[in-house]
């Protein structure tokens, strides 16, 4: 288990403890080599050091991984940063441009097959290609639900936040995320509900409803291992989704951010514990 590695990469960062971070993120990459949040996040410590040499063969790896288990939107960003480090590496402009015609076909295909005929992509391409189209009634943006975690932002940054992020939409049963996958980013319930469920010794356990305001996700997004539950929406659900990339920036202005996250996931994973064992005891 590497989870006393993963504390200690927390702990580094808090500190702003580069090499302590560089040092725990290693030891997690010999428990989990095909981790590509592990990569990527070698690649943000070189890449903040000044070590670009080592960031773009770290974001390569993230990137090659992230495209072997099908999730090519997120391996084009990876793409774009490593031509942001270095304009003409040839290797990311080729991949770049081979995963946009690929991107763009399947969307094609999407739009101009029947309802019968569109084959089904694995899961997880599906969370990365769906089409978010908001329902053609909402015509104006109600204010944002923005939870206590962000407390530590003024409301001008807030405001900023949260119009850089396109809502997403979810009718009646449709998995928001799904436990098992990779994931790199938390959500924002701006209206509906939704529950979480996971799948225990063949049961399934319904831990909690969420409705707007509440968050998840940061299992994951903190620890780089797998969703551990499943959101499923109940009704027609909005979210915001609040990508690493985002949710870095944030962290590096405002650090309380990134504590009051880790405090949340520590407390989550507490009342889980005891749901979790209360329903195995029935």
């Amino acid at each position: 288990m590497s989870k006393k590695h993963w504390e200690a990469y927390f702990n580094a960062v808090k500190k702003q403890d580069w090499k302590g971070i560089l040092e725990a993120l290693n030891s997690i990459l010999k428990k989990e080599p095909s981790n590509p949040q592990v990569h990527l996040k070698i690649g943000d410590v070189f890449q903040k050091t000044g070590n670009r040499s080592g960031a773009v063969a770290a974001y390569h790896q993230a990137a090659g991984l992230f495209i072997n288990q099908g999730f090519l939107q997120k391996a084009l960003a990876i793409f774009k940063i490593i031509l942001r480090l270095d304009p003409r590496n040839g290797d990311a402009l080729k991949k770049s441009k081979g995963l946009i015609i690929e991107i763009e076909s399947s969307k094609t295909q999407a739009t101009t097959a029947s309802p019968e005929t569109i084959p089904i992509p694995p899961l997880e391409v599906q969370e990365q290609t769906r089409v978010e189209v908001p329902p053609k009634t909402e015509l104006k943006r109600a204010a944002p639900h923005i939870p206590p975690l962000f407390a530590p932002l003024p409301e001008d940054e807030r405001n900023r936040l949260i119009d850089r992020i396109q809502p997403k939409f979810f009718s009646s049963g449709q998995a928001i995320v799904e436990e098992g996958d990779f994931g790199d980013s938390i959500f924002i319930i701006q209206s509906g509900h939704a529950k979480v469920v996971i799948h225990i010794l063949g049961k399934e356990i319904e831990l909690a409803t969420l409705s707007e305001g509440d968050i998840f996700g940061e299992v994951a997004f903190l620890t780089g291992r797998p969703r551990t539950a499943s959101v499923i929406a109940i009704d027609t659900v909005e979210v915001l989704e609040l990508d690493r990339f985002l949710l870095e920036e944030v962290f590096e202005k405002y650090p309380d951010v990134l504590k009051k996250l880790h405090d949340f996931y520590q407390h989550r994973v507490h009342d889980t514990l005891i749901k979790v064992k209360s329903e195995i005891k029935k």
